[in-house]
């Protein structure tokens, strides 16, 4: 397993890398873990697509399934979060590169990424990305950038919507 991939001959060569990860090894995930339970699977696909204009776009396909149990924000008990996800990213140079938003297709998100991407940064944004936001997920209080919410389309594990243990005791704390 790579620790970092060399961005243009990935894409252009069209080549692939898969391998595991244990929830625990993914720094920014672990303050959400219950336990050290579970396992991540990761596939990341290079390729590389030529548009009407003759304009190339560097891509990456993001499969990550596998499931670890979070600390319910409410309960804190351990409650098992599966991971379904596909995700269809678009590599560019840098943020002069980005089309505006309104350009961009529902199906695919646009990344700044240098000439090298880090495997473990990117599935552990993903799986960021992937949470509800009472975990941090999705808009949450978890930093992820570069990367938009909305990445991932493979919704599943926790319902979202729940007040995070933060939110409630500023509330206890006003009253």
């Amino acid at each position: 397993m790579p620790d970092a991939i060399h961005v243009e001959r990935f894409t252009r060569q069209g080549q692939s890398v898969s391998g595991q990860f244990s929830p625990q090894t993914l720094p920014r995930l672990a303050e959400y873990l219950a336990s050290e339970e579970g396992e991540i699977h990761y596939s990341l696909s290079g390729s590389v697509s030529t548009d009407v204009t003759g304009s190339q776009k560097r891509r990456l396909k993001c499969i990550i399934s596998g499931w670890f149990s979070l600390a319910d924000p409410n309960t804190l008990k351990p409650l098992r979060y599966a991971l379904a996800i596909e995700s269809k990213l678009v590599l560019v140079h840098d943020e002069s590169k980005l089309p505006p938003l309104e350009m961009e297709s529902d199906d695919e998100d646009y990344i700044v990424c240098g000439s090298e991407l880090d495997v473990r940064d990117r599935v552990e944004e993903e799986i960021l990305l992937d949470l509800p936001s009472a975990f941090g997920g999705q808009m949450g209080p978890v930093a992820v950038a570069p990367a938009k919410s909305g990445a991932n389309k493979g919704k599943s594990g926790v319902i979202p919507g729940k007040i995070s243990p933060f939110a409630r005791l500023a509330e206890l704390k006003k009253k």
